[in-house]
């Protein structure tokens, strides 16, 4: 499982914030939000593999195994 991962939100000076999306924490009650995929998960037939793709549409992470893409996202935009 992934819940080991401590959930991680980015404030800036104006106020807004970032980080991954987890429902831990209801953060409508804190306001407005406004939703931006990080990046998406896709299963590649040929290579039988789970590939990450960052916003721009690059392959940053590839692995056999879903949960380790989840983790490895993750650990990646929660720095």
């Amino acid at each position: 499982m992934i819940t080991d991962i401590p959930d991680t939100l980015h404030f800036q000076p104006d106020g807004t914030g970032a980080g991954l999306y987890t429902e831990r924490i209801d953060l409508r009650e804190i306001g407005t939000l406004e939703v931006v995929r990080a990046s998406e998960i896709e299963f590649d037939d040929t290579t039988q593999r789970w590939e990450v793709f960052d916003y721009n549409g690059r392959r940053v992470f590839a692995d056999p195994s879903r949960e380790a893409c989840l983790r490895w996202e993750r650990e990646t935009f929660n720095q």
